[in-house]
């Protein structure tokens, strides 16, 4: 008997449709992943800066000498004893503008940053200085230092303890 003439080992057309349909919806649920990554990876950058820019106010304000009453960097004023809140705006590198004024809107700030501390209530007491950090976005939603920030998008808060004994 002769092999046929006809007879291939390739694959069909209906086969190559069917295998191209397969990788087709695959690579659509694939793509339809993206948006959603590239959301949580700005979301991430955004979160790693907010901490960084806490962590660099709280830092700075634990290198204060208790023989200061502003912080060397940001110049924050630390009260000795009493509660006291403090607001400055920063820009997107951690530069900070003059302590308890309005937003400058040519400056950009992009960050607003209310600090509260809870000190003892006389200097005779040997207890840890509260620190409340809170960092808002954009800072331009509430640029009025005087009030509480209200109207922000995004926030990030971070309590620490100075021991200024």
């Amino acid at each position: 008997m002769k092999p046929s003439v006809y007879q291939s080992d390739g694959f069909s057309l209906v086969e190559l449709t069917l295998a191209m349909g397969v990788a087709a919806f695959c690579l659509l649920g694939i793509l339809a992943l993206f948006p959603t990554s590239l959301a949580t990876n700005q979301l991430t950058i955004q979160q790693t800066a907010d901490t960084s820019l806490a962590r660099a106010i709280a830092a700075d304000l634990r290198a204060t000498p208790n023989t200061s009453a502003n912080s060397p960097r940001y110049g924050i004023t630390i009260p000795s004893t009493g509660n006291a809140t403090h607001t400055i705006f920063l820009q997107d590198d951690g530069t900070a503008g003059t302590q308890d004024a309005d937003a400058v809107v040519s400056q950009s700030p992009k960050y607003r940053v209310t600090i509260t501390f809870a000190a003892p209530t006389n200097s005779a007491q040997k207890t840890a200085t509260g620190v409340t950090i809170l960092l808002t976005w954009p800072a331009l939603a509430d640029p009025v230092a005087a009030s509480a920030p209200s109207k922000y998008t995004g926030a990030y808060e971070v309590f620490t303890a100075l021991n200024r004994n």
